[in-house]
C-alpha cells in the first residue's frame, strides 16, 4: 500500500510539472492560425518570458 501511494504521488508531480510547462510554451507562443486568438486566461500571463 505505501508503494502504492508513493509511486501515485510521483506520478502526480510529474504531470503537475508538464501541465505547467505546457501553460508557460503556451503563454510564450502565438496562435498558428492567422485571423483567430482564443482567449488566454490572465492567470497565465504571470509565465510570459516578456511582458
Amino acid at each position: 500500500m505505501e508503494v502504492k501511494n508513493f509511486l501515485g504521488k510521483g506520478v502526480m508531480k510529474c504531470l503537475n510539472v508538464l501541465a505547467l510547462l505546457l501553460v508557460m510554451q503556451t503563454a510564450n507562443s502565438a496562435c498558428i492560425w492567422v485571423a483567430h486568438q482564443p482567449e488566454f486566461p490572465e492567470a497565465a500571463n504571470k509565465f510570459k518570458f516578456n511582458k
